[in-house]
């Protein structure tokens, strides 16, 4: 199953890495594409380990602003 997310506060490649990290340790998650221009991460996840809620979080907490598009 593939998820969006839109992720403002990304400025340069150093931020998309580390969003891409973020998202990257979570249980369930492959396929990790950050984009910088588009602002947005788009991932796969297997559904039932994934908690998007918890990518959000992490996300945010880091100093970006993330939300799952629809």
């Amino acid at each position: 199953m593939e998820k969006k997310l839109s992720v403002e506060g990304m400025t340069c490649q150093h931020c998309v890495k580390r969003v891409t990290k973020i998202i990257e340790k979570t249980p369930g998650v492959s396929d990790v594409r950050v984009s910088l221009e588009n602002r947005e991460a788009v991932f796969s996840c297997n559904g039932t380990d994934t908690n998007v809620g918890e990518i959000v979080r992490a996300i945010n907490d880091f100093g970006f602003i993330a939300a799952e598009k629809a």
